[in-house]
Order: structure tokens, then sequence, then C-alpha cells
């Protein structure tokens, strides 16, 4: 049976997760996506990636929240104002409006604490990395068997090469000195995205001397890049073409991670086009935007790590923590004490509580069309379906499934306004779509719909791919062009391209396919 004429909900469910390494007949290049990186996608792109938890996401970037906007729980964090802020949250919303403010140390301030990075060498660009923490005395240098690219890109932003590191594997020959041969030196970790060295988590390691030291050369604007052209990130740093999706921050603005059809290494390939690290993959914390990354962790154990000594607050854990309070969507997911039915790709009748969002739109004696329940007050339909001028006479049914037979629990609403996409237009339905708010009670903040539930409304068109099965449901026409009295569902595969199906009708960047 096909379903035509319907307003489709799109409940899409991945069949296979799968993840796409370089093989020999695989070029890197052939791993970027070209159309993708014409977006200029970089870490503060939301239609790619989750924002930090004092940004939010507007029209596809993240942007600043103001500092009362964060968590209010959490310990007080100093910055290199001189001030103290009562959670880390708000000293990073805070230098995400005044970037010139960075993060200290974790605790109050105190007249004496100090955080530094240098360069041991005969440059200020390039050298053996040393920091002074703001409890110690004295430099100690980096330990080099851990350190890597997303280390080294803060600590060049530290010391102000915005385009953070070019090379962390160059050697550097200096006379002998007592004071490089310390048996001792510093571990540091980050996530690669820290503005200052001093929010990644420092421990302390011994090592044998000078060859086990962490060393950097930053990216100048002098730099010859003619053996790093082949990939330009979005920030305007060069880097080799080898080094694009390969689940590492080279860039520092992430865009070499973005737009990827294939992640090359010890890396992890979100849906989404996005390759992370494979230490990302059942952690805990949701990276790819569809959550790829955190399925399939049924009886997964994280890896011990060594015993270290801690000399600095772990702030990415506090980031998580922070990460953990903000509100999260309920959505999308029906009723788990429903009985699970058994389904069938076709046209099959739907019961009560398979589609909790789904309402029907009726006007005079019968359903003329379906809407989503989105939340609060508010139904998401097609444009085509409603008109402003007959605002007054319609209704929304919820929680039913047969307007011939209605069942028991069925909910009718009045509707208050109607919503027509501004751009809507009738003879190509681009823009097709509109919004409905139901009048509710008086006496009600919001519209009581007890039996159902919101669908979640996708913020990013990467959520969804060509292949993807999807469920639609609604109240169309069968064949022959009968009407549908009862609530039907099928199954559905996205197809990436329908240009040839309605050349004059299919609008890539607003529409999807199947």
């Amino acid at each position: 049976m096909k379903l035509v004429h319907v307003f489709l909900l799109l409940l899409c469910f991945y069949l296979s997760f799968c993840k796409a390494t370089l093989t020999s007949d695989t070029s890197q290049e052939d791993l970027v996506e070209k159309k993708c990186l014409a977006k200029k996608y970089t870490h503060l792109s939301c239609n790619k990636v989750f924002c930090q938890p004092w940004q939010k996401c507007i029209d596809g970037t993240c942007v600043c929240k103001l500092p009362y906007q964060c968590p209010k729980n959490g310990t007080a964090v100093c910055a290199t104002n001189g001030r103290s802020y009562p959670t880390y949250c708000q000293l990073k919303s805070w230098e995400c409006l005044h970037p010139g403010t960075k993060f200290l140390n974790n605790g109050t301030c105190t007249a004496e604490g100090k955080f530094s990075v240098s360069l041991y060498g005969n440059t200020n660009s390039e050298g053996i990395v040393e920091v002074k923490l703001v409890d110690q005395d004295t430099k100690m240098f980096i330990c080099g068997r851990s350190w890597s690219v997303m280390e080294a890109n803060v600590a060049c932003l530290d010391l102000g090469f915005q385009q953070g590191a070019l090379d962390t594997k160059r050697r550097f020959n200096f006379p002998e000195d007592p004071y490089i041969n310390s048996t001792e030196c510093l571990h540091v970790h980050c996530r690669g995205l820290e503005t200052s060295l001093a929010e990644c988590t420092f421990t302390k390691r011994r090592t044998t001397g000078y060859q086990g030291l962490a060393g950097v050369a930053c990216y100048t604007q002098n730099t010859d890049l003619s053996a790093y052209e082949s990939f330009q990130c979005v920030n305007g740093k060069y880097i080799s073409q080898t080094k694009a999706c390969d689940g590492v921050n080279d860039c520092g603005d992430q865009s070499d991670e973005l737009c990827c059809k294939g992640c090359q290494g010890d890396s992890f390939l979100c849906k989404s086009g996005v390759c992370i690290p494979s230490q990302y993959k059942c952690n805990g914390e949701v990276d790819c935007i569809s959550g790829d990354d955190e399925v399939g962790c049924e009886g997964f154990a994280p890896t011990a790590e060594e015993e270290t000594e801690i000399l600095t607050a772990d702030m990415n854990a506090e980031r998580k923590r922070i990460k953990s309070l903000l509100p999260k969507l309920s959505c999308g997911v029906k009723n788990s004490a429903h009985i699970r039915r058994k389904r069938v790709v076709g046209g099959k009748p739907a019961h009560v509580g398979d589609f909790p969002w789904q309402v029907g739109i009726k006007e005079a004696e019968g359903i003329t069309c379906g809407g989503i329940y989105i939340g609060g007050c508010w139904i998401l339909t097609a444009a085509h379906c409603v008109r402003v001028s007959k605002t007054h006479r319609y209704q929304i049914w919820t929680s039913f499934v047969d307007w011939l037979r209605p069942n028991r629990g069925i909910k009718v609403e009045w509707v208050n306004r109607i919503i027509i996409h501004e751009k809507y237009n009738a003879s190509t339905y681009q823009n097709d779509i509109a919004l409905i708010e139901m009048k509710g009670y008086p006496t009600e903040r919001d519209c009581e719909l007890p039996k159902s539930i919101p669908a979640c409304v996708p913020w990013s068109p990467y959520l969804f791919q060509p292949n993807d099965r999807c469920i639609v449901s609604g109240w169309g026409r069968e064949k022959g062009n009968q009407k549908v009295f009862s609530l039907k569902w099928g199954e559905v595969n996205l197809i990436s391209n329908c240009s040839k199906f309605y050349p004059n009708r299919f609008y890539e960047k607003e529409m999807e396919c199947a």
C-alpha cells in the first residue's frame, strides 16, 4: 500500500553501523567530501557537532550563553583577570563573550598564583615545552611520550599563535645543559578545544632525560607551506592531506574532521560524516550528533589507566558534569510500557499508542490532514493543509487512530493561531511547513495532552542519511485514490537526491526524499 499526500513523520533508525577505513585503493583525498567543505564547518558548527555547555545553537552556529544561563551547581574557579567565578561554566561563558579572560585554576584566586607556558629553544615559536603551574615554584618540561598535536595546538594558542601547531615531531639539538636533564616531567592531556593549557589535566611522571620531552613548532605567518598545502583548514592553516579524516583535530578548529566519507587510522566515523578518536566510542558521552558512538556499548569496559600523581583538577570531567546538568530532550520515544507489536513493511493499521505524537487536523466532518505534536501547545504540519482564514474551523484530535470509530482517551483542542512559513510557495511546495498553536485552557500554562508525547525536531541536516530506514504514519489515500479512515504506517528508505523524480519540486537544502 502506498500512502500519498500525507504529512510524514520520519522516525529514522539505523540498520547497521560500519566504520569506513582507508584501504589501499582509496586515497586520503577521496575520504573528504568536497561539497561539505564548501560550507566551512568548524567546532562552532552545530549542524555537525554539539555546542559546549556554555554555548547554545542558533541557526547552525554555537554562540555564547550569558553566564546566568549556566547551571548553578559547581565549584569556584579563578581567571587570568584575577577574578573568581562561581562555576567553570560561568567563566567559560564570560570568556566566550570576552576572549581576553581565560581559565587559570580551579578554586579561588590567590595573589601569587600564576600559570605560564614557554618554549626552551632558540626562537619564540619552536622549542621544548615547559610550564609553570599555579601552585608550583619552578617550571617543568612536558613529557613527550603521549604528546600529540591536540596538546600542541593548545600550547601554541596559549603562546599567541592563533592557528596552533605546525609540527610536534621536530628534533631540537641544543647544547648540553644540566637544567634540561631533569628526570621528572609533566604529562598533559587535552581534548584539543581548550583555549589555555591550564584547562588541560597535568600529572607527574619520570622520564629518562632530554629525548623524552615534548617539543613543538608553532604555526606562524612565515611558515613554509610547500609541504602542507594539501588541505586548507577553515582558519587558514594548511596541513598535509594525509592528516584529514583521521580523528585528530590537526587544524585546531576541527575543520579537517567534519566533512568525511570515511576515516583512516584509529578513528570512528559518525554517520553525520565526522571522524572522532576511537577512544571516544562507548565512553559514556555522546560525541556524534546522531548518537552512534554510544550504540552497542553493552559490556564495554573502559581501559584502566596507570596510576600517576594528579597535579591539577580534571576540567574535562567538570565539562562533562556541567553537560549532564543541562536540560534533557524528552521526545520521540513512546511509553516503554506499551506492548510492542512486530512490524512488517507495508501500509499496516496503527494501534493506539504506536505514534503518540501523531495528531489529526479536523475540519467540518472529517480529518483533512495529519500533524505532529512537538511540545507545549504546538503542532507541526504542512502549509498546504491549512488556511489562516479558517483558523476558527480547525480542531486538533490527539490520541486517536480511527475517526470513524473513535477510541477512548481522545482529546480535542481548538486552534488559537496558524503560522505559515513566510516563503511558502503553493505552486512548487517549497517551504511547505506550518505551525499550529492550540488554545488549551485558560487555567493551564501549557496544553495538557496526557497521552501525547512530542516528536523530536531535527536541528541538523546530517542526522538523517541516504538509505536510513524511516517509519511514516498518517491518514492519506490508498491505491486507487481510496480514502484512509484509520491511521496507518509504513517503512521507507531515504534517497540521496530526488531531482530526477521531481525536477521542479525537490529542494535539497530543506527536504528529505524517500
